[in-house]
């Protein structure tokens, strides 16, 4: 049996949208999926070491994309998940991920594309410890090949 395959590019950075990122990375996994996740764009400076909890502080609504009739819905949004989280109901997402890397070891892979690197001034070394490499868009399609690929 063909192993299943998700693919994430992940172009949005958006606090309100990187929860996808782990709610569909965390499903896959556990039904024994291998995932990519591809950082690209503003999705990549989300993944900086000095960005990463900027996501969830007290300006969490600074840190996410809406539009303006869905306003009043992103601050019921934003409200409950940092209540989610005091109440330990809903973990940080660069914990989950990390957890989900030691949990799942070679299942999950994590890739800074080097042409969102170099346009926005990121290195290796200033991206939390989670991501594994900088590889390319063919390297990411290579590896998802014949999967489910999304855009978040």
């Amino acid at each position: 049996m063909e192993e299943k395959k998700l693919g994430i590019v992940f172009a949005s950075g958006a606090a309100n949208r990187v929860c996808c990122v782990v709610v569909y990375t965390a499903a896959a996994l556990s039904m024994g999926w291998r995932v990519t996740i591809h950082l690209v764009n503003e999705g990549l400076v989300a993944f900086r070491k000095d960005t990463a909890n900027k996501l969830w502080s007290d300006d969490i609504k600074d840190y996410s994309i809406v539009l303006k009739e869905y306003e009043k819905y992103l601050s019921a949004f934003l409200g409950n998940v940092k209540e989610m989280i005091k109440q330990g109901k809903f973990q940080n997402w660069p914990e989950a991920l990390a957890d989900l890397k030691n949990t799942f070891g070679d299942k999950l892979h994590i890739y800074a594309c080097p042409l969102a690197a170099a346009t926005y001034g990121v290195k290796k070394e200033d991206l939390l410890d989670i991501v594994d490499d900088i590889k390319d868009a063919n390297a990411f399609l290579e590896e998802v090949y014949g999967g489910v690929t999304m855009y978040i």
